[in-house]
């Protein structure tokens, strides 16, 4: 049975595992790509490398799923931080010995193959750590520590990074892999072997099968809202990831420091929209979701108009930042909405495999959207507002296709999170 705290032992010790591990992916995600594009000042490399480190965890995802339901994934946690561990330290000898651009983008590729085992695991731990009834509470207070790790993560980073440089930051995201491994030892998630079906070749054959089968076949409405949330990472998410960094740093020439903060706003805005899911939960039914992806597009109107106009560079950051914390609290809202309606549908033997299938769809137009938005933010020269309001014209055409697509996926399922839920 499942517990019925929320915060029991075992969702408490991964909790807190997460927010080590994810505090040193964040240092460590802010501090490379920072490096990137302060070595090579040039936004289409900056994107394209991103977009580079993207692909492993598009093509590997549905495999890591596999493995979340095969193994336990407790064991899969802590076996990918060490080997996390080290990786970095590993690379800190490499880019001592004078590794550059090049290291760096490799350093991120392997990061990404990592992630693509590990996610699977911890998101589809949450249901069975949890109640029916504090699922999209879990669901939230997993948002929030990714978000806390995100807010604090560039802020300590920047700090470091304009003080002392990069090597610091690897190793103190080395440590915190391994330390964060030590307490995942000790983490116990309910676990059922799977039955084998063959070698390893056919059992993997056997269980992406069965996860597609179950999408194709019992749920065939959650297709083209999977295509609309990857549309939406193609068009908005991209634009935050690749836009933020390239608007702050090389446009506007504020410095690494200012720029943390920035994206330390977007991890405040994942809290607030953490803490929101609580109440929303209650006052917003599914189907409505869809509302919070047109306001982060209208968000970003007030950029377009900053840009335009040419105010001064720090006025014009001070409206980003404002922007980007409302509208990523949205953003992260939606999520968590999203995120515990596919986790309602799925069966437990299919968590792992399903949610890692849903990240891959959704996910794959990440790498092309980071590679666009770099060729443009680039080409587009004092013109980058035209880029900004690109994006939010596309978003806010997806805005009315999601809600249709939420509305007849929730039609044809009959049930819904949030308000006016059926039982």
């Amino acid at each position: 049975m499942k517990p019925a705290k929320l915060f029991n032992r075992n969702f408490t010790m991964m909790i807190i595992g997460q927010i080590i591990s994810l505090f040193g992916n964040a240092i460590l995600r802010f501090a490379l790509p920072l490096y990137v594009l302060d070595a090579t000042g040039n936004a289409a490399i900056f994107g394209g490398i991103l977009a580079l480190s993207m692909i492993p965890t598009v093509l590997l995802s549905p495999i890591g799923g596999v493995i979340a339901d095969r193994f336990p994934r407790q064991r899969i946690m802590y076996v990918l931080d060490f080997a996390t561990a080290a990786l970095v330290a590993a690379f800190l000898l490499v880019f001592g010995a004078g590794g550059g651009v090049a290291a760096v983008a490799v350093m991120m590729m392997l990061l990404s193959v990592i992630q693509a085992c590990y996610q699977p695991s911890v998101m589809s731990a949450i249901p069975l750590l949890s109640s029916d009834e504090n699922l999209m509470a879990a669901n939230g207070v997993a948002m929030q520590v990714q978000a806390v790790s995100t807010l604090l993560g560039p802020i300590l980073g920047g700090i470091l990074y304009a003080r002392v440089g990069v090597f610091p930051i690897l190793a103190a995201s080395a440590v915190c892999f391994f330390a964060s491994a030590i307490l995942e030892l000790f983490i116990r998630i309910p676990y059922e072997k799977p039955g084998r079906t063959g070698g390893a070749v056919t059992q993997i054959r056997s269980d992406l099968g069965d996860a597609l089968h179950f999408l194709r076949r019992e749920k065939p409405q959650l297709w083209g809202f999977l295509f609309i949330m990857a549309a939406i990472n193609l068009f908005l998410s991209a634009l935050f990831i690749v836009g933020l960094p390239y608007l702050i740093k090389t446009f506007l020439g504020l410095s690494a420091e200012l720029y943390s903060y920035a994206e330390a706003a977007l991890g405040l805005g994942s809290i607030l929209g953490g803490l929101l899911s609580v109440v929303m939960a209650k006052r917003m039914a599914f189907r409505q979701s869809y509302l919070l992806v047109g306001v982060t597009a209208i968000l970003m109107l007030p950029i377009v108009l900053a840009l335009a106009l040419g105010l001064a560079p720090l006025a014009t950051y001070g409206i980003i930042v404002v922007c980007v914390l409302v509208g990523m609290g949205c953003s992260a809202l939606f999520s968590i909405f999203a995120q515990t309606y596919l986790q309602q549908q799925t069966p437990t033997p299919l968590l792992g495999k399903v949610s890692s299938f849903v990240s891959a769809i959704c996910v794959c137009a990440m790498p092309l959207g980071q590679a666009m938005y770099g060729v443009l933010f680039e080409a587009a020269g004092s013109g980058v507002w035209m880029v900004v309001a690109f994006g939010m014209a596309v978003s806010l055409a997806l805005t009315a296709v999601t809600g249709r697509a939420l509305g007849r996926a929730v039609d044809a399922f009959g049930t819904e999170t949030g308000a006016g839920a059926e039982a």
